[in-house]
């Protein structure tokens, strides 16, 4: 029996990567000679440059730049045959500050610039950049002075990215650079911003892309997801760069689709299945992927809607909570990891008694 299993992080709790193992390890306890296949998943957030380096024969390259508050810091991205694998969260990540009023007004996506310029140098000609997870709301303008764009004549002073060489986001979110939907209203609160400094944002990004529009002919309110990451979306299509789902472009990098073919089962999950998980979130696109063929998949969570249509997606759904616990235990890494063990473990057991 081939059992794949792809659970996305539980944020807060849990990493793909730890979960998916936990699974593993459960499902061998039960039953022995199952073969476990485990693909840490993101889609464009934290842990993609984990989900990417366990399948994908890569270099880790060590760099030095500075991180959204002008910190120096030491960071790293991968290589694999020409391409360039950057997490942007690693550099300008709102888990490096507590957001705030300051650190809005402060923060820059400048020193994403060093790490793009590198891989240049070092003759990659794919740069894929992961937005997710970003503490910016610099509509990404740090990144383009960074590499040589002006962004009052909106002309680059010079230009790093030459002919043959492609930028491409992957982002998870599809909102445009400005307006009601744009970064700043949409993502400006969650990143510290108040009343004023979003509808003062708001008014900046909705001239600079009418700016750029008409200098350069780049329409940032047209394009799904130039407001990712604070509207580094948005500078990266100013760099003629190209916009991507997270999971979909991650998920060919890995070849997942190619291991799903022949499984006899999938497990996935969450760390919260209920009625948005239909949009396009990683375990409903995990199981869409087996259905085409033929594959059953369930899915673990830790809080699960009762969703009817949750029920005609997967095979079951199932919450690893057991008893009742606060916000603080239950997202306590080792009893999450230990609720997994236990629910994997109920469910082979059933599984090696009855069959599929």
């Amino acid at each position: 029996m081939k059992i794949l299993v792809a659970i996305d992080s539980f944020k807060g709790s849990a990493s793909s990567k730890e979960l998916n193992l936990t699974c593993k390890e459960a499902i061998e306890s039960v039953i022995s000679k199952a073969k476990v296949i485990t693909f840490s998943i993101a889609d464009g957030g934290e842990g993609t440059i984990d989900a990417l380096s366990e399948h994908i024969k890569s270099e880790r390259v060590e760099i030095e730049t500075i991180d959204l508050m002008g910190k120096k810091i030491k960071t790293y991205y991968l290589i694999s045959e020409r391409k360039a694998f950057i997490e942007s969260a690693k550099v300008i990540g709102l888990d490096r500050i507590i957001p705030s009023v300051e650190t809005v007004s402060k923060a820059t996506t400048f020193g994403l610039g060093t790490l793009v310029k590198d891989a240049i140098d070092k003759e990659c000609t794919e740069i894929y950049m992961s937005l997710g997870g970003s503490g910016t709301s610099d509509g990404g303008i740090g990144f383009l002075e960074s590499m040589g764009f002006d962004k009052d004549s909106c002309q680059f002073n010079h230009q790093f990215i030459k002919k043959g060489i492609s930028i491409i986001a992957i982002a998870d979110v599809t909102n445009p650079y400005a307006g009601e939907q744009g970064y700043a209203n949409v993502f400006g609160p969650q990143k510290g911003a108040n009343r004023k400094q979003v509808e003062e944002m708001n008014s900046n990004s909705l001239a600079f892309s009418k700016r750029v529009n008409e200098t350069i002919g780049v329409n940032l309110q047209s394009i799904p997801g130039t407001g990712a990451a604070g509207g580094l979306g948005g500078a990266i299509t100013i760099l003629g760069g190209k916009i991507q789902p997270g999971f979909e472009t991650i998920s060919s990098l890995i070849k997942l689709e190619e291991s799903i073919k022949d499984a006899d089962l999938v497990i996935t999950g969450e760390g919260k299945l209920d009625g948005q998980s239909q949009g396009g979130k990683v375990p409903v696109a995990i199981s869409q992927m087996a259905k085409k063929y033929g594959v059953p998949s369930i899915a673990i969570c830790g809080s699960l809607e009762d969703d009817p249509k949750l029920e005609e997606i997967f095979l079951g759904t199932f919450s690893i909570q057991r008893e009742f616990l606060s916000l603080e235990e239950a997202l306590d890494n080792q009893k999450t990891k230990e609720n997994v063990s236990s629910i994997i473990k109920s469910i082979m057991k059933v599984i090696s008694v009855n069959g599929l």
